[in-house]
């Protein structure tokens, strides 16, 4: 099969991958917060740990789903478009923690966290300042104090990714692959360069090139979708490359390319009823977006240890799930079917 005709198949299963990627990063979040050190992580040996890969994940595909779509339907209400698939999810989580979680987080007598302006403003603040956003005396006595909602901090990278995106888009440049070619390598490129520049983690400029590499892996994978096979060979020898680069300068770039086929050749098969799931409700984002105040809370009020990680993880999995559910029950599902309704200029 084709990566072309894997998007046109109607029985594929990318939303399901993307499912498990949010589910893998909330397992990778257990047991960072349950374990408190990142050496228990799955693939804490390997370029990017279990929630830095899935997060990668998510970047390819956002990539080769976005290329597919404007190359099927055009730039028409893009910045809309976008604007309607980040921001109800992402204010609606906003309210949601302020006044669910945040009550059982606090230290704070709760009159004076209702009282508090941080906590009304904290949906406006999230909109522009993300992971940065507070919330008055927030898990003082968790893993990670003041912490609200960490993950947050790749959303401003996937948005960036979108502007960026849409002006190369308008300015006719998705229709030269050589193009979208030569600026993945240059990102590639530039990865390498950046990556191990500052011992004590991954800088600003790191995580632009690394999300940029991952995103741009996605589109050139979608525009070059007719010549590019999904094979079951294919997509062992690009993860045996993806292990092989570990540990090496090319570790990071080789991850990033190895698991994106892999994800493009996984999600191209039909899960089943996984895949049906997850096709008629897309709970990706809201788990994402609600796990890990979840776990902060959880890990606040529970000592956990061995076998009750898994306990921790299941127990955030569901709660986070059920809100998920909500959210795109009631906010993202109306809120696509607003991005897909037909223009004056489109109306039969």
């Amino acid at each position: 099969m084709l990566l072309s005709t894997a998007f046109r198949y109607a029985d594929n299963s990318y939303n399901a991958v993307r499912l498990i990627a949010a589910v893998s990063v909330v397992l990778s979040h257990s047991l960072l917060l349950g374990l408190n050190s990142p050496r228990y992580d799955p693939l804490s040996w390997a370029a990017y740990d279990l929630g830095a890969t899935a997060v990668n994940v998510f970047f390819v595909l956002s990539g080769a789903m976005l290329t597919n779509s404007v190359l099927h339907r055009g730039l028409a209400r893009f910045a809309r478009n976008r604007f309607l698939r980040i921001y109800p999810a992402l204010l609606a989580s906003a309210v949601l923690i302020a006044l669910l979680v945040g009550p059982f987080g606090t230290s704070a007598p709760l009159w004076e966290y209702y009282s508090n302006p941080q906590t009304w403003l904290y949906p406006l603040n999230v909109a522009w300042n993300f992971e940065g956003a507070v919330l008055p005396s927030m898990f003082e006595h968790g893993r990670y104090p003041g912490d609200v909602n960490v993950p947050l901090w790749t959303i401003k990278y996937e948005i960036l990714s979108y502007i960026v995106f849409g002006i190369a888009a308008a300015l006719g440049l998705l229709r030269h692959p050589s193009i979208a070619f030569a600026v993945w390598a240059a990102f590639g490129l530039a990865l390498f360069a950046n990556v191990g520049v500052d011992p004590s983690g991954e800088t600003p400029l790191e995580s632009l090139f690394r999300f940029g590499f991952a995103f741009l892996t996605g589109v050139v994978a979608r525009r070059s979708g007719e010549i590019i096979p999904l094979r079951f060979g294919w997509a062992i020898a690009a993860l045996a490359i993806a292990a092989v680069g570990t540990g090496t300068r090319f570790g990071e770039v080789t991850s990033i390319i190895g698991i994106g086929y892999a994800s493009l050749y996984v999600g191209s098969k039909n899960w089943g009823r996984i895949a049906a799931f997850a096709r008629r409700h897309d709970l990706s984002y809201g788990i994402y977006l609600m796990a890990w105040p979840i776990q902060q809370l959880l890990t606040r009020e529970l000592i956990w240890f061995g076998p009750q990680i898994v306990l921790l993880f299941l127990i955030s999995s569901a709660i986070s799930g059920a809100l998920a559910y909500f959210s795109w029950k009631f906010i993202e599902q109306p809120a696509l079917r607003r991005k897909e309704a037909p223009t004056p200029e489109n109306k039969p």
